[in-house]
């Protein structure tokens, strides 16, 4: 097998000259060497100090926030939250002794030194306002993020699809392993019960969000691209400035790490090209993964479980052939995450029985193909929202349902039904039967000539005849229980607060 970068990606503004064709194999055994003999505390002396550093975070109820108040109480800093509501992240917070307001009010800003924000929280947000008056520092959640990722390897896995889950697969392995890696995830993890971990190792595993266009903010070591497709177009203005986007993350790459890496699906012809040019100017090795032949480490020999819930595959590689994985998740984009992992633990060191024990006994992580109830009719919860996801995510409930497959969607955001709406109309194919529900605004405005009732237009148009809208749950409900029969399998589907009718489904079958 051919370790060559060159024959990975032919991009036509590269020029030959400009084409990096360093090794995709093992780092310097000279710069490991140094690495290993330096300290965690040694190597954290480039770390942000968080002691008595004064912080407080808007959205403590949010996955990615919660996680980072965590982590910055573990790292010594006083932290103080608030949000809308209560939910099971503030519940957890409070239980870690973590104080959290309920609503928002600019009091909140007395007494810290600096308040952290999420892209959803405007500049004329009363609390924004005061700690800017009182010349408080306010920061992004990234730039917060990034700040945490100082002084550690961090293993930073971004895309439009697969994050979370591929997060979730490279932190179960590098625990398997021995590892005592820090991890934030994007859901809740079950090989964590949690979505953060407070390790005391160098690796530091994050779900990178790229959706609000402010990965600048973090340094990666090893960056795992899992794809590149048209979503968060409201902060990006075309998927071109993503991949513009995703090439200057990775070109940021700290070389000062011997393991410093760029590893991507090399599958989806955007990620080869931003691994491309990122080489030329950070001029790290490149490991790309995938199904294709040009990729460095491939899934081949792909085996459906008979109950259509799982795979067993061979992983062909710089190491050879490691015959008969078996991973218990449906969906081939499933196996491309794995890969994805395989990938990043493979080239930090971990061992072949640590890869496969981990992988073999994955637990899907929250809203990711989760089943809420296996009987006679089988309800699974998930939460993709851009139509790719949906597709896959129906793609593998069809392989593995007995009888008839329906899915009730709650369209996410005006501007992405907006955009995407043609591609939504085509993305429920696999589906015997569509509900959909009104769209979760997550704060937008509404679109005038935007609606569920829209989409159900589009589909319809699309050729899909068994479509029905509902202006609220409980007739969509309703609707549901009188078409399934034993057999079935309803998939409810979407970012927003759809997972509540996926409880209330599953308690009344």
């Amino acid at each position: 097998m051919t370790t060559e970068f060159d024959v990975l990606i032919e991009h036509p503004v590269l020029l030959e000259s400009e084409r990096y064709r360093g090794p995709v194999l093992t780092p310097s055994p000279v710069l490991t060497t140094l690495w290993n003999k330096s300290s965690a505390a040694t190597r954290r002396r480039a770390s942000v100090d968080f002691a008595g550093r004064r912080i407080h975070f808007m959205g403590a109820g949010g996955i990615g926030v919660s996680a980072l108040m965590e982590l910055c109480a573990a790292r010594g800093g006083i932290v103080s939250g608030c949000d809308c509501s209560s939910n099971t992240c503030t519940d957890r917070l409070k239980a870690k002794q973590i104080h959290v307001d309920a609503g928002h009010s600019p009091d909140h800003v007395h007494g810290c030194d600096e308040i952290v924000h999420t892209a959803a929280i405007g500049n004329d947000h009363p609390e924004i306002v005061r700690a800017r008056s009182d010349n408080k520092v306010v920061r992004s959640r990234m730039n917060m993020l990034g700040q945490l990722a100082l002084g550690t390897r961090a293993i930073c896995v971004t895309g439009a699809h697969g994050k979370t889950t591929t997060t979730s697969m490279i932190a179960q392995i590098l625990i398997t392993a021995g590892r005592d890696p820090s991890v934030l995830v994007g859901g809740i993890a079950p090989g964590l019960n949690s979505n953060v971990r407070i390790g005391q190792g160098d690796e530091f595993v994050i779900e990178t969000d790229e959706s609000d266009n402010k990965l600048q903010e973090i340094i990666p070591s090893i960056t795992v691209l899992t794809n590149i497709d048209n979503d968060h177009l409201e902060n990006y203005g075309s998927v071109d400035n993503i991949q513009s986007a995703l090439t200057h993350f990775m070109s940021a790459t700290d070389v000062s790490d011997p393991f410093s890496a760029l590893i991507g699906c090399a599958d989806d012809v955007r990620v080869r090209r931003a691994m491309a040019m990122a080489s030329v100017y950070c001029r790290r090795p490149v490991l790309s993964y995938g199904f294709d032949s040009h990729n460095t480490l491939r899934g081949i020999n792909l085996k459906l479980q008979d109950d259509g819930m799982g795979w067993s595959f061979d992983a062909l590689g710089p190491f050879g052939v490691w015959q008969d994985i078996q991973l218990p998740m449906p969906g081939r984009h499933n196996v491309l995450n794995a890969l994805g992992a395989i990938a990043a633990a493979w080239h930090v060191g971990v061992d072949e029985a640590s890869i496969r024990s981990a992988l073999g006994s994955m637990l899907r992580v929250g809203r990711r193909f989760e089943i809420k109830k296996d009987a006679s009719i089988r309800i699974v919860d998930d939460y993709g929202h851009h139509p790719t996801e949906i597709a896959l995510t129906l793609k593998a409930a069809r392989s593995s349902t007995k009888k008839r497959l329906g899915v009730l969607f709650q369209p996410h955001r005006y501007t992405r039904t907006a955009t995407l709406m043609s591609q939504f109309a085509t993305s429920f194919a696999d589906a015997d039967a569509v509900f959909l529900l009104p769209i979760y605004a997550a704060s937008e405005t509404p679109i005038e000539g935007v609606s569920h009732r829209t989409l159900l237009e589009a589909i319809r148009a699309a050729g899909h005849t068994n479509v029905r809208a509902f202006d609220d749950s409980e007739k969509a409900i309703s609707a549901i229980l009188k078409w399934c029969r034993k057999g079935d399998t309803i998939v409810t589907q979407g970012a927003g607060d759809v997972t509540k009718v996926s409880n209330d489904l599953a308690s009344r079958l």
